[in-house]
């Protein structure tokens, strides 16, 4: 679809693009090329909101993707990627299979599994050479849609064409952890531990440890807020605001678990979702009040960091909030 990276280009070529900036401001219309870096860099979200779209071209589109996506606008960057992945004018700028690609992982983040498996088939077709992510990403969508098992033999199978890549195994851990399976997940992370003794690249290598610091930490914490939860009615939990929060949590996490199985859909589904996730949110909007009020500074932060989480997996799944001034739905994006 669009031109492939050539040897003549810079190496360094942004994810999504075929060319490097330089290459697009030197080939590419002035007035183009500064309204895509202007969307990227400069513009505030109400000026973003302000665009007219209706006739962009697929390279304006992608810059607002992407402005969407950094401001957790999730469905408004699936539409401008559902209008590239349209196109019947490719842009020579662009690179497709990589826009494809991050179409399919917002499609699966918001629980739109079939699209997203069709999104992967069509990539696979366009470029012979992301079969690899492809079939990485196949195996995600899986275990997120409940075929778990058929989508952990396709870890396996991958896993073992590649023992020195940790990163196959850390992505079947992201996708068991957010299924609930953290036992599993931490198992996955033991074995990504195991494949860093092969990386030879000392930057790669402390990519990979962080991010098994980051999943190994996160599984055991669920792991134990869950234990947690099942044993909230035996004697001995200690009261406070630093309970309170481990039990909101232990609750947000088995909600996360709920949607990525079953993802609200129907009117009924969104909106028993949205009365789990509203209450949710009240509850953690008074502890962060009993903070303010004890002085605790420490609280409040984490209540705030506990607050901002409902929101964001709200977003994913297309959820609307009560905004809690008022009563009222938080506006959709």
């Amino acid at each position: 679809m669009s031109e492939h990276r050539g040897e003549d280009l810079p190496e360094e070529v942004p994810i999504g693009y075929a060319w490097d900036f330089e290459t697009q401001q030197r080939r590419l219309p002035k007035e183009e090329y500064d309204l895509h870096r202007a969307i990227l860099d400069d513009l505030e979200e109400e000026d973003l909101d302000g665009l007219d779209l209706s006739r962009a071209s697929d390279y304006v589109l992608w810059a607002a993707a992407q402005a969407f996506e950094e401001l957790e606008r999730g469905g408004d960057a699936v539409a401008c990627l559902k209008r590239i992945a349209a196109s019947a004018s490719p842009h020579p700028a662009l690179s497709y299979p990589d826009i494809l690609l991050r179409l399919e992982e917002l499609l699966k983040d918001r629980g739109d599994y079939d699209e997203a498996l069709a999104v992967l088939a069509r990539v696979e077709q366009e470029d012979a050479a992301l079969k690899d992510a492809c079939r990485e990403e196949r195996a995600s969508v899986l275990v997120l849609s409940g075929r778990i098992e058929e989508g952990v033999r396709l870890f396996e199978a991958a896993a073992r064409e590649a023992p020195e890549d940790p990163w196959v195994l850390l992505i079947a851990a992201w996708a068991l952890l957010q299924r609930g399976r953290y036992e599993e997940a931490l198992s996955w992370v033991g074995r990504a531990e195991q494949a860093l003794r092969w990386v030879e690249d000392r930057e790669e290598a402390l990519k990979a440890r962080e991010e098994i610091a980051k999943l190994r930490k996160e599984s055991a914490a669920r792991l134990e807020r869950r234990r947690r939860l099942i044993d909230a009615g035996s004697p001995g939990a200690p009261p406070g605001l630093g309970s309170a929060r481990e039990e909101m949590l232990a609750r947000l996490d088995a909600e996360e678990v709920r949607l990525v199985e079953h993802p609200p859909r129907d009117a009924m589904a969104l909106s028993r979702a949205t009365e789990r996730l509203a209450g949710l949110q009240q509850r953690a909007s008074r502890a962060w009040d009993d903070a303010v009020e004890a002085g605790d500074e420490e609280a409040i932060a984490a209540f705030d960091d506990l607050m901002a989480e409902i929101a964001s997996l709200a977003e994913r799944f297309g959820i609307e909030l009560p905004d809690l001034t008022s009563g009222a739905p938080t506006p959709g994006r």
